[in-house]
């Protein structure tokens, strides 16, 4: 079994999980075209199917183990995953932070 082939399709199952940074819709129907391919690197285009956009993707391999990549089909935990809103009340949280990291992080 091809190498490039695993590895698209493990992006293809992961491509639902993000957003096409263009228009942020959902990558679930994004092209994929392996540019090239080394036996620890590959570069991927992915076209975003809602507007289009493109953006090459380098992806590195440790190792390739057997014929295939092993994928994560399930979150690591059952906690919601982080949010746009959750960034942005780090960062004024930060903002009026006045001491050093030790300090911030006994809170």
């Amino acid at each position: 079994m091809n190498q490039a082939v695993d590895l698209l399709e493990v992006l293809r199952r992961q491509a639902a999980r993000y957003q096409c940074p263009s228009c942020g819709q959902s990558l679930a129907d994004c092209e994929l075209d392996l540019v090239s391919s080394t036996d620890h690197e590959s570069v991927v285009r992915i076209t975003c199917g809602q507007c289009e956009a493109s953006r090459l993707v380098v992806v590195q391999a440790a190792a390739w183990v057997g014929e295939s990549v092993p994928v994560l089909d399930q979150p690591l935990s059952d906690d919601p995953a982080i949010g746009v809103d959750d960034v942005l009340d780090v960062r004024l949280a930060l903002a009026g932070h006045a001491g050093d990291l030790k300090s911030l992080l006994t809170r």
